[in-house]
């Protein structure tokens, strides 16, 4: 997986993970935190390597669309380079919520 969308599907796990199942968070964790290959992950879990790619597909897909319906990353992510830009003021800040 290329880095940016690792770094992506971390942050979606970071932010929803807790609305996947209890196993689709471990692989998930196994596959973007601690880098395992789907045959590591496969071996764990005692099942195929398609399967585990079909578990991650389904979890970050899952994480894909209640982005999208919440926006709860989106916000953070504007927040930050707000912060980032030294540009934060109350005006601002308040703006953003009201948006979102």
């Amino acid at each position: 997986m290329e880095l940016g969308l690792t770094v992506e599907l971390g942050m979606l796990l970071d932010t929803y993970g807790d609305l996947l199942t209890e196993k689709m968070q471990e692989i998930l964790k196994m596959y973007v935190f601690e880098n395992m290959s789907y045959q590591e992950i496969g071996n764990y879990f005692g099942i195929s390597k398609p399967a585990v790619l079909d578990a991650i597909r389904k979890a970050q897909n899952k994480l894909i669309k209640i982005e999208q319906k919440i926006q709860m990353l989106a916000l953070k992510k504007e927040l930050n380079a707000l912060i980032d830009s030294d540009k934060v003021g109350k005006k601002e800040l308040t703006k953003i919520l009201n948006n979102f």
